[in-house]
């Protein structure tokens, strides 16, 4: 949401009419401005910063004055300010929130994120709704980054965009409060902070191991063969390559392991393919060295001497990175 008569026309739309006696709607002015925030974990997002409400004078007295994070793991509020400005009352609180939030990783690294700020009104069982001041930020451009200070930093993160917006969601529960009509739609205000990964860390962090035991891997496709003295001048014999190739994949076990310890996604990133095809290609190489060792007098091995697995080693990984990362990302 960028202009205000957008969220006066969203908000007709959804907030129901009043009964005949009923209480009309009361509409609460909220701003957001988040100072820092960091990841904890794949899922948990430590924020803190400021929030303030505009309360007229001319609202009903009972109304409680505050907000809710309900998605909160943990959340503080202290307030700093309180003061009259004209017809109304300006409050602003500092907070601390954990946020526990589901994001995808399934295009792990290069996916991106929306971490969101949802803002209930403290008194939410009423017909008690938030809307954004927008006449509290210089700028609505998403691209300039409202309600974000300028010094924040996220480690290994890029901020992309950050804007207000409502989403109409409703529960299965009512609380516990009588009269509260869970299942009807409510618009409820979203503080949101678009991301994306910086590739070069992950890239470099992740892609080492794979990338170096592939090439130690056509190194030794390019030195087994039926050459005895070619095997002999390396001090190479095909049987223990096997013992090798066990070593490589436990090294991609371990490094494979420790992606999925820091993600911690439900399935494959697309990242893992490359590690499964590292998998794929030392029992390749392995079982190739076996043929080796087995069958030496092979029409294969016989008349190109193991050339035909040094010519398309990388030409079919290549490949097969091309045909998976298509399929992830389109």
């Amino acid at each position: 949401m960028t202009a205000p008569d957008k969220v006066t026309r969203y908000l007709e739309t959804l907030v129901p009419a009043p009964e005949p006696g009923g209480e009309p709607p009361v509409f609460i002015p909220t701003g957001l401005y988040v100072e820092s925030m960091q990841f904890k974990g794949p899922y948990n997002i430590q924020a803190s910063g400021y929030v303030w409400q505009r309360y007229a004078d001319d609202l009903p007295q009972d109304i409680t004055k505050g907000v809710v994070l309900p998605e909160a793991e943990y959340a503080r509020f202290e307030e700093v300010y309180r003061a009259q400005q004209g017809d109304e009352e300006l409050i602003g609180w500092s907070f601390k929130a954990t946020l526990r939030e589901q994001f995808d990783y399934g295009r792990y690294p290069l996916g991106r994120h929306q971490i969101w700020f949802q803002l209930w009104h403290t008194d939410f069982e009423r017909n008690v709704y938030l809307e954004p001041d927008l006449g509290a930020y210089t700028s609505l451009d998403p691209a300039a980054l409202p309600g974000l200070d300028t010094d924040l930093v996220l480690e290994n993160w890029a901020i992309l965009q950050s804007f207000f917006s409502y989403r109409a969601n409703s529960y299965n529960a009512n609380f516990g409060i009588q009269g509260y009509e869970s299942d009807q739609k409510q618009p409820e205000l979203y503080f949101n902070v678009s991301i994306k990964r910086y590739l070069l860390s992950t890239l470099v962090s992740r892609m080492v191991v794979p990338l170096v035991i592939l090439i130690q891997l056509f190194v030794i496709v390019m030195v087994i063969g039926t050459n005895r003295e070619r095997l002999e001048q390396f001090g190479v014999r095909p049987g223990g390559v096997i013992f090798t190739c066990a070593a490589f994949f436990f090294a991609v076990l371990f490094a494979q392991n420790s992606l999925r310890d820091e993600v911690q996604a439900g399935g494959l990133v697309y990242l893992e393919s490359l590690y499964v095809l590292t998998y794929f290609v030392i029992l390749a190489v392995a079982l190739n060295s076996v043929l080796l060792v087995a069958q030496p007098n092979l029409k294969l091995f016989r008349r190109y001497d193991n050339l035909w697995a040094e010519v398309l080693y990388w030409p079919t990984i290549l490949l097969t990175l091309v045909v998976i990362t298509v399929l992830t990302l389109f």
